[in-house]
Parts: structure tokens; C-alpha cells; sequence
């Protein structure tokens, strides 16, 4: 639902919406602050009247710094991720549109609430793999969607659940052109065909995972989970992953496809490198074998079948309208950042610097850089962007300290939220829509959890 629109004509960047999803998440932050107000109460009661507490204050000893180190502070993610907060809302001080600063800060407020509830609810209220369930039975069912959509070249009349109205003729869907023919890129149910590339990029990573790591991970022998013992014979686990795999082609996303391709190479070149992982392939010897047949035969009745539009897309030209525009993006948020250095001009505000800047441009051409660290620097400034940085690098020294790189599965989880780091290099979606905000925090967060 469209709340607002703070621009004339209407620009999707400029204007505020309720989502479904945001229902849910309030309800869901709402229930999981009562329920830790619930079992946290009375913990911080007993702690100041304990003993120790009670001598340490009649010796005048007592100081908030003997729980709490500045080290500590400066060494957690969530102390940076904080700040990065308080500096965005300062940001405010520069907007141009004060109303539209304050929503997206709100926006960020949500998952940064989401990305938190997740990290500390991980292992407590839901299992990680029940998570990967979910991500897969979503991703198929977006998959099924994104193959008929493909097949028929339009939208299929899902609008409830959220599907744009897709024609090829129709502006600002995403199309290409093969031998002189339009072609329709699969949406699903999200905005974008990156988005739904980038959700099942998730979902294929998930069955991966659940195939080969999630049966027994106490006995590395036992790659082939219990749930899935029955159903090889029948070749359901298989006939699922074909679904998705032809579904995440049909998205025709180039740098999520090729990350994708990039991951697996990466997967079997540390496997083959690292001498105490090379047991996995001859453990996991019947499922990887399965799977990479599973693989060359969908890979390759989808380049035979669709081998105009693959050919098109491989190709990338410099005059294309794809690279001309991110390279003029790029160009102008670097230049915002030159001239707005320490708080850049205000969160949400690249669009109306923008459309002030340059007022003759069609009203497509409105759009973030598309580069999450470029759109970051240019609201946020280099204090904002420095902030976010170090939250990501705590994040990850955390996940590298506590992680255990005896397993491959170990590399194989980094080298999937990594690939979301990637992403955000060529594409704004992960960071200024509301499907692929829910991807990348919900990535980050799984990142807390344990492998040791």
C-alpha cells in the first residue's frame, strides 16, 4: 500500500509504503521484546543488589566499565551497527526531504530489528534447519511461479501476493532483446528479476546445504539427511533443485548467476586444495555425483533449449544501456560524496539530490546507484559508510573465530554471505527495496550461528 509520495510524477524511491511484511515483522519484534522482557526480568534487579555488587559499591569500586570494557564495545558488530544508526539519523540535518529521511530511517530501524531478533532467536525458537526448509519450499514455490511466467511472457494475475503487471511491451519491465525478439526476465512474486535471482540463490545454497551437511553433522560420514533417505529412490530432492535451477536462469541475472558458478568453483577448489577436506569427496561420493549429473543436465537442456537468450545476455557491451547507467550512477554518487564528505546529504536522499540536479531525465532514470556502499557513502557520508563497514567486518571476524574450518561446509556458509557483499557492488536491491532487505539481513544473521 502506498502511503505517500513525497515527488511529482510518482517515483517508487521517493514515496512510503506499508507491506504486509512490515505487519508481521512489528508483530514479530512486539512478541519477541515481551518474551525477553519476560525471562530477562529481574536479572538486572538481582545484579545490582548481589553481594559482590553491594561490597564493590561500599568500597567505591564499583563502575560499569568492570562489565563492560570500551574494548568490548569497539570490538562487537553491534556496537558499530548502532552507531552506523545514529549516524544516519543524524544525516537527517542535510535531507532535503525531511519526511522521507525519517521513513527510511525507520525502514532501517525494522531490520536492523529483524537482523537482531534473528541472530539472538537462531537455535532458541527456531532451528537452522528448519530455516533451510522454509527458504526452499519458498524458493520453489517462487520458482514454479517464475517458469510459468516465463513460458507465457507476462504476469500471471498473482497481484495479491505481491506480482508486478508484466508484459514485454510494458515500461520499466525488465526485458532483452535475442535476434531481434523481446524476451521477458522471470519475476515471481518480487519487484525485480534480480530480486528473485538473489532469493533463489538462497534457496539453492539451502538445498545444498540440507543435502550433503544436515543429516547427522555429528558423524561427517552420514552426508545424506534422514529426510530425504526415502524420497532419492522417488528423485524428489532432485526434480525440486531442477525446478529452481531452471527458474534461477530464467531470471537471467547475470552477476548472481555467474557468483552462483563463481561459489561452486571456489567450493571444490578448497576441497581439493586442503588436504583434511578432501575426505568429503570421497564420503559425499554418491550424492555429489548425483547432484553434478542433476546439474550438467539441467545446465545443459537450458543452453540447448534457450541458447538466442543465453547467448545474449553472456554477451555484455559498454554502450549498453545496463553499464551506461551504472557507470553514470556510480560517477554521481561519488560526486555526492565528494561535496558531502562527513554526513553525506541524508538517508533516502540520493533520489531528490537527483531529480533537483538533473530535471529533463525520464522518469525511469530516477533510480539509486546501483552500488549499496556508493548509495551508503553518498546519504551517510564517509563516517556512515565507515560504520556500516566495520559492523560487516566484525560480523565476519566473529563467524572466522568461532567457526570450525576443519569442515568444509564451513567455507562453503562464508563463501555464500560473502557472494551478498558481492552483489551489493553492482546492484541497489539488496539495500532500498523491501524483499531484498529482508534477504540481506536475514543472510547476515545466519551468520551467528555455530559451527564449532
Amino acid at each position: 500500500m502506498i502511503l505517500y509520495e513525497w515527488t511529482r510524477p510518482f517515483n517508487q524511491w521517493t514515496s512510503a509504503y506499508l507491506y504486509g511484511t512490515d505487519i508481521l515483522l512489528g508483530l514479530l519484534l512486539i512478541f519477541g521484546l515481551m518474551r525477553s522482557l519476560k525471562i530477562n526480568s529481574g536479572r538486572i534487579f538481582n545484579f545490582a543488589y548481589s553481594a559482590e555488587a553491594a561490597s564493590a559499591a561500599k568500597a567505591g569500586q564499583f563502575s560499569i566499565f568492570n562489565e563492560f570494557s570500551i574494548s568490548k564495545f569497539l570490538n562487537s558488530s553491534s556496537f558499530w551497527l548502532g552507531v552506523f544508526f545514529a549516524i544516519s539519523a543524524i544525516s537527517i540535518f542535510n535531507s532535503r526531504i525531511i519526511g522521507l529521511s525519517f521513513y527510511q530511517l525507520l525502514k532501517l530501524a525494522e531490520f536492523i530489528g529483524f537482523y537482531f531478533y534473528l541472530r539472538m532467536n537462531l537455535g532458541k525458537i527456531f532451528s537452522f534447519q528448519g530455516v533451510l526448509v522454509t527458504i526452499i519450499a519458498s524458493g520453489f514455490f517462487q520458482a514454479v511461479i517464475a517458469i510459468v511466467q516465463y513460458i507465457k511472457q507476462e504476469s500471471i494475475g498473482l497481484r495479491l501476493l505481491g506480482e508486478s503487471p508484466l508484459s514485454i511491451n510494458a515500461i520499466g519491465v525488465a526485458v532483452f532483446v535475442a535476434d531481434g525478439v523481446k524476451y521477458l526476465r522471470a519475476y515471481g512474486t518480487t519487484p525485480h528479476p534480480n530480486v528473485l535471482a538473489a532469493w533463489l540463490f538462497v534457496a539453492i545454497f539451502a538445498f545444498y546445504f540440507y543435502f550433503f551437511y544436515l543429516g547427522k553433522k555429528s558423524n561427517p560420514s552420514e552426508t545424506q539427511p534422514a529426510i530425504f533417505a526415502g524420497w532419492v529412490k522417488e528423485g524428489a530432492p532432485l526434480a525440486i533443485y531442477a525446478v529452481l535451477l531452471f527458474a534461477f536462469f530464467f531470471t537471467f541475472s547475470r552477476v548472481i548467476i555467474g557468483l552462483w558458478l563463481v561459489g561452486i568453483a571456489a567450493r571444490l577448489l578448497i576441497a581439493f586444495l586442503r588436504k583434511d577436506l578432501r575426505g568429503f569427496f570421497a564420503v559425499a561420493k554418491k550424492p555429489l555425483l548425483t547432484l553434478f549429473i542433476t546439474t550438467v543436465v539441467v545446465v545443459g537442456a537450458f543452453f540447448v533449449m534457450f541458447w538466442p537468450q543465453v547467448k545474449s545476455r553472456i554477451y555484455i557491451s559498454a554502450q549498453e544501456e545496463a553499464v551506461t547507467q551504472r557507470v553514470f550512477y556510480n560517477k554521481l554518487a561519488s560526486s555526492v560524496a565528494a561535496s558531502h564528505p562527513l554526513l553525506g546529504v541524508g538517508i533516502g536522499q540520493f533520489i531528490p539530490g537527483m531529480i533537483t540536479k538533473f530535471k529533463n531525465l525520464p522518469a525511469v532514470a530516477y533510480q539509486p546507484v546501483h552500488n549499496i556502499y556508493l548509495l551508503i557513502v553518498s546519504e551517510t557520508g564517509f563516517l556512515g559508510l565507515g560504520a556500516f563497514l566495520l559492523f560487516l567486518f566484525f560480523v565476519f571476524w566473529r563467524f572466522i573465530h568461532v567457526a570450525d574450518f576443519k569442515k568444509l561446509y564451513t567455507f562453503s556458509f562464508l563463501i555464500f554471505i560473502f557472494s551478498f557483499l558481492l552483489i551489493g557492488l553492482f546492484d541497489h536491491f539488496l539495500w532500498t527495496s523491501q524483499q531484498g532487505s529482508l534477504i540481506f539481513w536475514m543472510a547476515l544473521a545466519l551468520l551467528s550461528i555455530d559451527f564449532s
